[in-house]
């Protein structure tokens, strides 16, 4: 399986050093209000936004990573308390039979 994910990620660094020889000439970004850059090579604005995608879905699955833990939490102590009372209630419904037969 090692050399399986090894053969990968060697074709994925190929595909992108060839992309960036191929995609090396350069571009200006033009923003808002009539801001450029200065000339970048493509190959990087490509690199860029893909990293950028990267790191802010990586903020959105950690942020609901952490939603879920706490409805987890939330959880389990509800589980834990229903069990409590569960344990408590067997012992009062005996000493309600003891009292009814009485």
């Amino acid at each position: 399986m090692v050399y399986v994910k090894s053969i990968i990620l060697i074709i994925i660094l190929l595909f992108l050093i060839t992309f960036g020889v191929k995609n090396s000439q350069p571009a200006q970004l033009n923003y808002y209000l009539n801001i450029l850059t200065a000339p970048i090579p493509l190959y990087s604005i490509v690199y860029v936004s893909i990293v950028i995608g990267i790191i802010i879905g990586m903020i959105v699955g950690v942020s609901s990573r952490f939603n879920l833990r706490r409805k987890v939490r939330s959880l389990q102590r509800e589980t834990r308390e229903l069990r409590e009372k569960l344990v408590e209630r067997p012992g009062e419904q005996e000493e309600e039979k003891g009292e009814r037969e009485v």
